[in-house]
């Protein structure tokens, strides 16, 4: 509703000269809605409705949509100015002549249903209407403590030994190979329990000794090709996705019969698919390993009883690991819980039943709150106590949800409805989430804000609840999320009951009118695969009114798509059946901000793009599109462009996209020399991912370097350029044919730049650039081996903004390298080799992994002593030759040890290598 009131103010104040009646109509509707909305908000704060408030309620959301719909209209009519001269004035005037009745008709109609709504209101009386006792609170910064909680599940988890235990069995010596050519583990128990954790952790921790490995979930309606076609590739076997299940099973189980392989099946619901991808699955791999996941025993015992496996069964937390999980959470402390909160912390406790979800659910509600009182947790207790029917352990869960839900901004919850849109298990990228909020119009940001922070702060706002769980991580920024599956239940149940989000799947063709009010289907999301037919009729009747579409199937019912007349959002990403006649006149979705048609077989893209004024975000990676379109150049709101890495831009008019804020996929060695003065002309470009891709010009290497050479000197006066702009992140990405690439004069380009990234640099760079000691405002950096000595650490020590400092497989000369207890006050994440702390060193560190190459430094008796008490997760990876194999296993027990001890109990990975030569 704020972004029809927004817009209606915006049109009554437009230089349009409306009619009378028609700016008193205007007024009205404004008014009636402003009264709407104070209602709607109080509405959204009571758990349960009767039907006539949602009644109500539904009408209200879709007027305001139709109200929306006419405004955007009526505007994109009145607003053509694209011809000058004396007759196109007169046909201009003309036209908006009858634009004005269209206008004047359209405005009339809503006004009566308007009026209509209202009196229902009046003539009916509604509840009362309550709101929680429980106001919201935000974060702008995800809880670091909140990466290492999930991850701290692994230690709290199942039963009889959950990641050792298992990789014990799994890997151990006491059963021969011939007895048990593949090793096999059923992972069981109810919802909520840790299952995935314990299996992902297993997964990481062992997958570096198989040839091939894959992790794929199931869900509950599984396609089983498109699970086929998943581990192939994860596994390393070329695929065709035209081959039917028979052929991929075929060719699977040949591509491994020779092959050391590890494979995870996690979420399996019945044994139908385990039929298909156990027979792929060959068992005479010596050495392999497969675990599966499963909510069902029989599925469990099933999978691994005929292959000599055995079944982990996950049980609740006792009374200790709950306290040790909640207040890890709340207080930063395992064991102490201040006196005033134990009765209560107990009452909580006992209701979450030792169901690690729900404690970490609940603890992530509590420790977002700015402060904590008895009173709330008071409160907290009374709504969870309350009595629940079904399924307890679902129940318990659904309980915390809702109240974790109902304590949500607004706003807030808005983006949380929106992840019904994404299939289950689906893993969610950061940028491509807030992008789609962006464009829904969720996103508010507050002054001097961008859309993207604050579409930022959101998302940090869900993960701090852990209503999303971090996924990848780079370093302790977290880039990709998923939802657990519970929780992806509740958010789907409340996205239909609100009429946010219609799902469709093959098991149920959602109806096209609700019983008692005509719901008008405004967002879409088609998952898995259709009846043509059925699709193509129920989408003909809704597309005029279909605002967001997101769609990874083959849905040949979609097209034209110049038929959604009103859509914001088309995410058609992985709709490989997508060519390019099926986007032709898109210029005509003049409302359209957000268009990805990643990973479809679109070669060209429109030649009137252009025309697209309102785009904000394309996508065309991983699609066969190697050209852009001069038009291109006149979408001036375009904010995020994504392309691959062979794609040529448009020779001439790149600086007319005054508004691009982000561009992934540059590659300066394929484009035309005249783009590069235009490219340092965006001046609000502030993220720039660039690939440097030589091509290969000639048989002489001196001619090949004088290229590449030239090329370097116009990017860099790109930079230079930009970097007196807005440009804050640089991350380049160099392929192994590249030449010598000279870091010495990008100093004035780097001057304001907050994020570099440079990975697998090998060895370009032999000596660390002095110049980034002048980088006063960097907060993050990334060169990959590097030639690291102690005073190049010491100038990094120096860096006072530098939160994240990455220096994987680097050479440090043979020498151990030693935090000062002066340098590095910022720095919460470090990857430095062969590294020794000294007291009071990095003091405000929260993630570590530190590389240690036992044959080239020698052992030390000060390796991890001193860690800063603010440390959260460490991973250490351990290498040495044969002769040093006990000095890799002593410190690794050392490590384990220190860990243990360590006042704030930081979660530990530790890897070790023994090399053999």
């Amino acid at each position: 509703m704020n972004s029809v009131l927004a817009k209606l103010t915006a049109f009554l104040g437009d230089e349009h000269k409306h009619a009378k009646g028609v700016r008193d109509d205007l007024v009205f509707l404004q008014s009636e809605l402003s009264a709407m909305n104070v209602v709607l908000h109080k509405l959204a704060d009571v758990d349960q409705l009767d039907e006539l408030s949602k009644d109500w309620r539904d009408r209200v959301q879709d007027l305001a949509y139709d109200i929306e719909d006419c405004i955007d209209l009526s505007v994109h009519r009145l607003g053509d100015a694209s011809k000058s001269g004396i007759r196109a004035k007169v046909a201009r005037m003309a036209k908006k002549i009858v634009s004005f009745r269209r206008i004047d008709r359209q405005i009339q109609q809503l006004k009566a249903r308007v009026m209509e709504v209202s009196d229902r209101r009046n003539r009916y009386t509604l509840p009362g209407l309550v709101s929680t006792s429980l106001d919201a609170a935000s974060s702008s910064k995800v809880d670091f403590r909140l990466c290492a909680l999930w991850k701290e599940t692994e230690h709290l988890v199942g039963i009889d030994g959950p990641r050792d235990d298992v990789i014990g069995r799994l890997m151990g010596q006491e059963e021969s190979a011939a007895q048990h050519d593949v090793r096999m583990v059923s992972i069981v128990g109810c919802a909520g329990l840790g299952k995935t954790t314990l299996a992902k952790q297993v997964y990481d921790k062992i997958k570096g000794e198989f040839e091939c490995k894959a992790f794929v979930s199931v869900s509950q309606k599984p396609n089983v090709k498109e699970l086929l076609l998943n581990i192939s590739t994860q596994v390393g076997k070329s695929t065709n996705t035209s081959d039917d299940v028979a052929n991929l099973i075929d060719n699977l189980r040949e591509h491994l019969k020779l092959r050391r392989y590890i494979v995870i099946v996690d979420d399996i619901w019945s044994l139908e698919p385990w039929r298909f991808i156990g027979q792929a699955l060959i068992k005479t791999s010596p050495g392999s390993v497969i675990m599966v996941t499963t909510r069902v025993e029989e599925v469990a015992i099933s999978s691994s009883s005929s292959h000599g496996g055995f079944v982990c069964q996950m049980k609740h937390l006792d009374d200790t690991h709950s306290k040790r999980l909640f207040y890890k959470r709340i207080f930063d402390s395992e064991e102490k819980c201040p006196p005033e909160f134990e009765q209560a912390s107990k009452e909580i406790l006992d209701r979450c039943d030792g169901i690690p979800l729900a404690i970490i659910s609940i603890s992530s509600f509590l420790a977002d709150r700015v402060e904590q009182s008895l009173y709330h947790w008071n409160e907290v207790k009374k709504v969870m106590s309350s009595p629940l029917p079904g399924n307890e352990h679902l129940e318990t869960l659904k309980s915390v949800l809702a109240l974790s839900y109902y304590n949500l901004p607004h706003n807030v919850r808005n983006c949380l409805l929106y992840l019904s849109a994404f299939p289950e298990d689906c893993e969610i990228e950061k940028d491509h989430l807030i992008s789609r909020w962006i464009a829904e119009g969720f996103i508010n940001a507050n002054p001097g804000e961008s859309l993207y922070k604050a579409g930022l702060r959101y998302f940090n706002v869900l993960m701090n609840r852990s209503l999303i769980q971090p996924w990848y991580e780079h370093y302790g920024e977290v880039l990709t999320c998923r939802v657990h599956d519970v929780i992806l239940n509740f958010i789907v149940s409340k996205s239909v009951e609100e009429n946010s989000m219609t799902l469709l799947d093959t098991s149920d063709l959602v109806p096209l009118q609700h019983s008692n009010c005509c719901k008008v289907r405004r967002r879409l999301s088609l998952q898995g695969s259709f009846c043509q037919e059925e699709t193509a009729l129920m989408m003909k009747s809704i597309k005029p009114h279909v605002r967001s579409l997101a769609c990874s199937m083959d849905c040949t019912g979609l097209h034209p798509l110049s038929e959604f007349k009103v859509v914001r959002v088309l995410d058609l990403q992985g709709c490989r059946s997508l060519i390019n006649n099926h986007l032709a006149n898109i210029e005509k979705l003049v409302h359209l901000r957000y268009l990805s048609i990643r990973r479809t077989g679109v070669s060209l893209l429109p030649i009137n793009i252009g025309h697209v004024q309102h785009l904000e975000t394309l996508d065309i990676r991983d699609s066969e599109v190697k050209e852009l379109p001069q038009s291109i150049v006149q979408l001036q709101q375009l904010v995020r462009l994504f392309v691959n890495s062979d794609v040529k831009f448009p020779a001439k008019g790149v600086s007319k996209m005054q508004a691009l804020e982000q561009l992934t996929g540059f590659s300066p060695l394929i484009q035309p020399v005249s783009i590069f003065k235009e490219l340092g002309e965006l001046t609000k470009l502030r993220v720039l991912l660039v690939y440097w891709k030589p091509r290969h010009i000639g048989d002489s290497d001196e001619v090949q370097a004088e290229y590449e050479k030239s090329y370097e000197k116009l990017f860099t006066s790109s930079l230079n350029a930009l970097g007196r702009h807005n440009l804050h992140s640089l991350s380049l990405v160099l392929s192994e044919n590249a030449n010598c690439f000279s870091f010495d004069s990008w100093y004035p380009a780097l001057k304001n730049i907050r994020r570099l990234y440079v990975p697998d640099i090998t060895w370009r760079i032999r000596t660390f650039p002095g110049w980034i000691r002048l980088a006063a405002k960097l907060e993050q950096l990334e060169l990959s081996e590097v030639y690291v000595k102690q005073d190049d650490l010491q100038m990094l020590g120096d860096l006072t903004a530098l939160e994240s400092l990455a220096l994987p497989y680097s050479n440090t000369y043979g020498s151990w390298l030693t935090v000062s207890n002066h340098g590095f006050r910022s720095l919460k994440v470090a990857h430095i080799p062969n590294l020794l702390f000294m007291t009071d060193s990095m003091p405000n560190l929260k993630y570590i992994l530190i590389e240690i190459r036992l044959e080239e430094v020698g052992e030390n008796d000060l390796v991890f002593q001193h860690l800063p008490s603010t440390l959260c997760k460490v991973h250490a990876y351990i290498v040495g030759n044969p002769p040093l194999r006990d000095a890799v296993s002593k410190l690794e027990k050392k490590i384990l040890n220190i860990a243990n001890t360590h006042p704030n109990r930081p979660s530990v990975t530790t890897k070790t290598f023994i090399k053999d030569h």
